[in-house]
């Protein structure tokens, strides 16, 4: 049985707190752009490694990063001067028994299409330099004695044999000392930022308004019922042929996201901005080549996007683990945060409690014997029976993350 601390904090379930922010990068931010490759080229090497020796490789991609190009805009039009780069910061397996794996393949591959589904606009063959990074250094850990003996360390990115394999699940043992936090439901403002964003880069929404790029940017703040949503929203040179017709689709568009959420929401009231930066005087406006600033100089990184409920939520305890591109098998920063939504989800689905789910690991412990597990059901007055339930919602979590790897690999469970 895990060991569980439950209690209740007594602070307010989320809608009925006064104030709350939450804000959203879209698909083609260029931080959830990293993020989705490197979730990516994780996914893919990891099926990649299970198809061919049953065993999903090391490998740690949290670090990749991307550099913005350089772009001429103008109305009706414009053209790219510098290419983007995307710096591959990171380690694989890259080999096994002899045999070469195409980790650069699966990865260029990966980059290609998530770029194509984020930035369309993108041509990633033209406009996009990848520097690779890639290094194989096993970590700290590798101390040579006298007669130049060493530990099973040094095959941690080279399997020279296939017994070797055995050290690349890690004995599912912890490799960080670290904490995650999940929480159930979502909050209204939550709900509110997520559903602007999908309509915004909905396919649908795209193919009637074509002039709508993909890098937005959602700030939403609620006092009360009243929910205030700051929209940055680029617009695509080659459908916009003047100013006028830059501020009449900007109008259109402020109007219809009022008009979306008011239909779905009618129980709060919405101000809605858009592109409040802009400054017509000096020709500053959120116009762009392709819909993504990515093609002008903005950069990205993993793990400085969305948290794995897919928005930022400034007023929520959340996990501030870069969980993309880890390793799916024993990385803690990504399993944990992956199984204690999970938790915190069940718990609220079976209870109706809202609630937070912490769950803090111990370097070099089982996965399956987290160091401390702390449930929070914010103001619920619970019973013991419902904790012998709760108990049990653990148990069958913690006791399977294998089958969070899973999901994870299957891309069941969004982590960004």
């Amino acid at each position: 049985m895990t060991n569980v601390t439950i209690f209740s904090s007594g602070i307010k379930n989320i809608d009925s707190i006064e104030y709350e922010v939450v804000e959203r990068k879209g698909i083609g931010h260029p931080d959830t752009i990293c993020d989705a490759i490197a979730e990516g080229i994780s996914r893919n090497f990891s099926q990649y490694a299970l198809k061919e020796w049953g065993v999903i490789l090391r490998h740690m991609l949290d670090k990749i990063a991307l550099q913005g190009g350089a772009s001429r805009v103008t109305f009706g039009g414009g053209r790219m001067i510098n290419p983007a780069k995307l710096f591959l910061n990171c380690r694989f397996t890259r080999e096994v028994a002899g045999k070469k794996i195409p980790y650069l393949e699966i990865a260029r591959k990966v980059i290609k299409e998530e770029l194509s589904k984020a930035v369309p606009a993108f041509d990633s063959e033209r406009w996009l330099k990848i520097v690779n990074n890639i290094h194989f250094s096993q970590g700290p850990g590798v101390v040579y004695k006298a007669d130049d003996t060493v530990n099973e360390r040094q095959f941690f990115f080279s399997a020279p044999k296939v017994s070797f394999l055995q050290y690349h699940s890690n004995g599912l043992r912890s490799n960080d000392t670290s904490t995650a936090v999940g929480y159930a439901p979502l909050s209204t403002l939550e709900k509110v930022v997520l559903a602007t964003e999908d309509m915004l880069n909905g396919k649908g929404f795209k193919k009637k308004h074509p002039f709508v790029g993909s890098d937005i940017k959602i700030m939403g703040v609620r006092a009360g019922r009243l929910i205030k949503l700051t929209c940055c929203v680029p617009l695509i040179s080659v459908h916009v042929r003047s100013e006028k017709e830059y501020h009449a689709q900007l109008l259109f568009l402020q109007e219809e996201i009022q008009r979306v959420l008011h239909d779905r929401f009618s129980k709060c009231t919405f101000q809605v901005s858009v592109n409040t930066r802009d400054n017509p005087d000096r020709s500053d406006l959120y116009l762009t080549l392709t819909g993504s600033a990515i093609e002008s100089g903005d950069e990205g990184v993993v793990g400085r996007g969305n948290r794995i409920r897919g928005v930022i939520p400034f007023t929520r305890r959340m996990s501030m683990e870069a969980s993309c591109g880890k390793n799916p098998v024993y990385h803690v920063g990504k399993v944990y945060t992956a199984l204690s939504t999970l938790i915190a989800q069940k718990i609220y689905d079976t209870l109706e409690y809202e609630n937070y789910v912490y769950i803090s690991s111990q370097i070099g412990m089982p996965l399956v014997v987290p160091w401390c597990i702390g449930i929070d059901l914010c103001d619920a007055r619970y019973s013991v029976s419902d904790k012998h339930i709760i108990q049990r919602i653990v148990d069958e979590h913690v006791s399977s993350p294998d089958v969070v790897t899973q999901r994870i690999i299957r891309n069941e469970i969004q982590l960004y």
